[in-house]
């Protein structure tokens, strides 16, 4: 039922010139200097002590705009787990620290390495 009410405001609103995020919305959005800041501060003072306990490192590739794109490193590049370390540590960690902070991506590449847990498949 819910569902239906909000499919139909999200196509109401679609069908407008308006745009989906207001202008002082994102006048609200810090810059990409200050969430580059803010970022590899909660990297340096609460995650990478944390994962470095488990042989793992996450670096701070870049901030554009508010997307925010990291590398997991040492034991967490290829562990299968990475993504869950993702999601429930690294993110929320940054969320909880950070407003402002858009969607926050993975780039590293899992499947390389000397010995990662992930293998591309073969198909």
């Amino acid at each position: 039922m819910i569902g239906k009410t909000i499919g139909a405001s999200i196509r109401a609103h679609l069908s407008t010139d308006d745009p989906a995020v207001s202008d002082a919305a994102w006048e609200s959005v810090p810059s990409s200097d200050e969430l580059r800041e803010q970022v590899q501060h909660v990297l340096d003072t609460d995650i990478n002590p944390s994962v470095a306990a488990h042989g793992g490192v996450v670096r701070l590739i870049d901030v554009k705009d508010n997307q925010v794109f990291i590398q997991m490193g040492g034991g967490y590049q290829g562990c299968g787990q990475a993504d869950v370390t993702l999601k429930f540590g690294v993110e929320n960690s940054i969320r909880a620290a950070v407003p402002g902070v858009g969607v926050i991506l993975d780039v590293t590449d899992h499947a390389s390495g000397r010995n990662p847990y992930f293998t591309p498949s073969t198909k």
